[in-house]
């Protein structure tokens, strides 16, 4: 028997791009870089985590926003188009273990 209903056509359909997040300062940052040189070095910090990296932040050094502080990172073209937030830790790391080796000192 052939396999040829595994390959149907209504499913190999090309998929609709999806349009990138930019947070409003983002959109206002790209439009002043573009039209003024002087933007080009003021600092450029993301509060949304969501918002993609545009690429005309590269070679540009951005302070992201992780909730908690500001983490400075440096834009290469690898990471033009990737979301923001990827770049930052969220979360701090778990000190469970320690806490328990502190605890055991103090007794």
């Amino acid at each position: 028997m052939g396999l040829g209903h595994l390959y149907n056509y209504k499913y190999n359909r090309v998929k609709k791009s999806k349009i990138n997040y930019f947070s409003s300062k983002i959109w206002r940052s790209i439009y002043l870089i573009s039209s003024n040189s002087i933007h080009h070095t003021s600092e450029k910090r993301i509060r949304s985590r969501s918002s993609v990296v545009p690429a005309i932040y590269t070679n540009y050094e951005v302070i992201i926003y992780s909730g908690k502080r500001w983490h400075t990172k440096r834009i290469n073209t690898w990471m033009v188009g990737f979301k923001a937030g990827e770049f930052t830790w969220k979360k701090t790391k778990d000190l469970y273990k320690a806490k328990q080796l502190r605890k055991k000192k103090k007794k």
